[in-house]
């Protein structure tokens, strides 16, 4: 429809009237810039802050496969301080971004002659929940093995956009690996 009016108007144009409008582009490319530019400005920024999303998600998981993979090659009896070294590994896999915000949770689980896995020791970083000794561990069926020992990493990154303009408020990114002990059948580690 825009077509046929725009066609029966130049038409209707005739000679030099119809060729000085053709040639007119004065103030053409400044209107289609303002009125494209928000649109643009809009796909940059959200392109920016689902990058960040995105990669720090990928370093959480890369953080948390590498603490777990740590835990299960180590010796049998983990310190306090081998403990320390691990969480420092794995929040040196998340830089550039903000590595104070990653919490990470190092548990040893056990499981008894009925496959019931409960926690044999655990340490917290950075005001991560840790449980009790003791107390049960959720572990998925095909994992538990009779009098089995299982290595299990959780890990959490709250990311919050820089800017926040078309990503807003606080997303809770987490992790969760479980490896069985390279080195052994057990390890014992610190407690919190």
């Amino acid at each position: 429809m825009q077509i046929a009016l725009f066609s029966r108007f130049t038409a209707a144009m005739t000679g030099p009237v119809r060729s000085r409008f053709l040639r007119s582009t004065s103030g053409l490319a400044a209107l289609e810039f303002a009125l494209i530019l928000p649109m643009m400005l809009t796909l940059y920024v959200g392109g920016v802050e689902v990058n960040d999303a995105v990669s720090i998600k990928r370093k959480l998981n890369h953080a948390t496969a590498a603490m777990a993979d740590l835990v299960a090659q180590s010796s049998q009896n983990l310190t306090a301080t081998n403990v320390a070294d691990i969480f420092n590994a794995g929040q040196s896999i998340l830089e550039p971004y903000e590595t104070s915000l990653m919490k990470a949770t190092v548990i040893g689980v056990t499981m008894d002659a009925k496959k019931k896995p409960t926690v044999a020791w655990a340490r917290g970083y950075n005001g991560a929940a840790c449980p009790a000794k003791g107390s049960a561990a959720a572990v998925p069926a095909n994992l538990a093995v009779a009098n089995g020992f299982l290595v299990m990493v959780n890990a959490s990154y709250a990311f919050t956009p820089k800017i926040g303009y078309v990503l807003t408020g606080t997303f809770n990114m987490s992790d969760s690996i479980l490896q069985q002990p390279r080195l052994g059948k057990t390890i014992t580690g610190p407690t919190c």
